[in-house]
């Protein structure tokens, strides 16, 4: 059976996350592997003898962290599953080391169907420091990024970012079957600043062609301008809550890493500022 692989940047303190990723997994039909990732901290090296005095304290340090971690798991999970003996495998692992590197490592499991990362910050969705940004960028499956505090609640309203891109098509496919789980509406939402009528004609025209290639019917597309002033993230936000998304879907874009470095991009600085769970393809899937 496929898995979950969800990323826990604390396990003490995200009961609420942990149980989302299970009940996410279970209407999905995968199995979950929580993993924490335990990062030692940088120690400045100093007087002779500090190289061992210092690994020795790090690893007292990682050990410490791994038990606590493993601690929690066991207890939330144990609980889960005495409020719910229906749900799915839930395992997890600790390792020691470099993050995104360490979750890039699990991600090319080929029993991993996708990959769900947390913040430790409400409504903070890609801190600096959680190295979320450059898991992104590393994997290649799907990737949620889910704040911290929200319940789950099965999808019934669905947002799909879209500017008409070359694989909107194969991710609508995919995100079909995904919505067809819980009868879910998709809108596909495409903000322009150019002619709104030529937009929306060419939208009614992507409307049909989307429900004629995915076979799912409750697809519709909507033409947003763009307002003037206002951040394109901010259109996009605010017309979710207006249609009670409970999701935002969008395409991970392939732009250049120096234009990434200059203006960043938009599918980040969507996951970085909403305030909804957000599902992330990628287009440079296999």
């Amino acid at each position: 059976m496929k898995e979950l692989l969800v990323n826990v940047l604390s396990p003490s303190r995200s009961q609420l996350y942990i149980t989302y990723a299970a009940y996410v997994a279970r209407d999905l039909g995968l199995t979950v592997k929580y993993i924490y990732v335990h990062q030692p901290a940088h120690v400045p090296l100093g007087m002779p003898g500090s190289i061992g005095a210092t690994a020795d304290v790090s690893q007292r340090d990682t050990k410490q962290a791994m038990n606590k971690a493993k601690h929690h798991f066991e207890l939330q999970i144990n609980n889960l599953y005495a409020l719910d003996p229906d749900l799915p495998l839930l395992e997890y692992i600790t390792e020691s080391g470099y993050a995104p590197d360490v979750i890039e490592k699990y991600c090319k499991d080929s029993r991993v169907d996708t990959l769900m990362l947390g913040s430790s910050k409400e409504y903070s969705m890609l801190p600096d420091d959680s190295g979320n940004i450059e898991v992104i960028r590393k994997v290649s499956c799907p990737v949620w990024i889910v704040p911290e505090g929200i319940a789950y609640r099965p999808f019934s309203e669905i947002l799909y970012a879209t500017d008409y891109h070359e694989e909107d098509l194969p991710n609508l496919k995919l995100l079909a079957g995904f919505a067809s789980r819980f009868t879910a509406s998709i809108t596909a939402v495409h903000i322009t600043a150019h002619d709104c009528f030529e937009e929306q004609v060419k939208g009614e025209g992507f409307a049909k062609l989307l429900r004629k290639e995915t076979g799912y019917e409750m697809i519709s597309v909507r033409v947003l301008p763009e307002t003037k002033g206002e951040p394109v993230v901010t259109g996009l936000h605010n017309f979710a809550l207006m249609m009670d998304a409970d999701l935002i879907v969008f395409l991970r874009e392939n732009r250049r890493v120096a234009y990434r470095l200059l203006y960043g991009s938009r599918s980040e600085k969507i996951a970085r500022e909403t305030k909804l769970p957000v599902l992330i393809f990628n287009e440079e899937r296999k």
